[in-house]
């Protein structure tokens, strides 16, 4: 997807929305961008960036509040252009490594896939695709405590598509097809309807396996991008 070009004060306006929303679930206002942050830019020139970004598409005001949230193309400008995958803290990655290395291997896919919907506080789904073909899915019932999700008849269409197996594999094998590193797909960019509301960060492993989240579009991109990466690069290490 081309996007369009956004000067470096608009990229960090978006940037805040962003962040600040994935925290609180709540709308930002230009009042909590200019006094939150130390952005060196007046009230007034803050209200007239979010007045463009939100004429280009980036950013979306709810019928209920004054404030913004982000749009799937803000994400997407987000992910693409701003967001830096940084490595985990040298003090998690060693908790989780230690967990993974002591773990049963019959139990390790499941023991992953329940660390990855702890850690991402979203559904975790771990596919592979050996001679056993197992599927585990983690942490429903956490996406269903997301503010996004309270509309029942939503939820459960996307919990649906989620525990038919085949369908939810279908779905990740064919973004993994697509690129073989990590790849994200931001609401509407997700094919079938029950997911256009989710996002889903997905990663193959050992070249038969993939691991990802499935939550709302108020993701934690940067943590949950830096959780499957180093996930991924744990099982190449493990003997499966």
């Amino acid at each position: 997807m081309i996007l369009e070009y956004l000067d470096e004060r608009k990229q960090k306006v978006l940037q805040i929305i962003i962040e600040d929303y994935v925290n609180s679930a709540e709308p930002i206002g230009s009042k909590a961008v200019t006094e939150k942050h130390n952005i060196e830019a007046s009230p007034a020139t803050i209200r007239f960036d979010m007045a463009d970004l939100e004429k280009k598409g980036f950013i979306k005001k709810p019928h209920t509040s004054a404030g913004r949230i982000p749009s799937d193309k803000g994400y997407r400008f987000f992910i693409d252009e701003i967001m830096e995958i940084e490595d985990l803290a040298r003090k998690e990655a060693e908790l989780i490594r230690t967990k993974i290395q002591k773990t049963e291997r019959d139990r390790l896919l499941e023991i992953v896939g329940n660390m990855l919907s702890d850690l991402s506080g979203n559904t975790s789904v771990v596919i592979t695709s050996d001679r056993h073909n197992n599927i585990y899915v983690c942490g429903i019932s956490r996406m269903l405590r997301q503010p996004e999700f309270n509309l029942s008849e939503q939820i459960c269409d996307v919990v649906e598509t989620i525990e038919q197996h085949s369908s939810i594999s279908n779905v990740l094998n064919e973004y993994v097809e697509e690129s073989e590193a990590l790849s994200v797909h931001v609401g509407e960019e997700n094919r079938q309807k029950a997911l256009k509301k989710c996002s889903i960060a997905a990663v193959p492993f050992k070249g038969r396996g993939i691991i990802s989240i499935v939550g709302p579009t108020r993701m934690d991109y940067k943590k949950v991008s830096a959780v499957l990466k180093y996930f991924a690069e744990l099982l190449e290490e493990t003997n499966l």
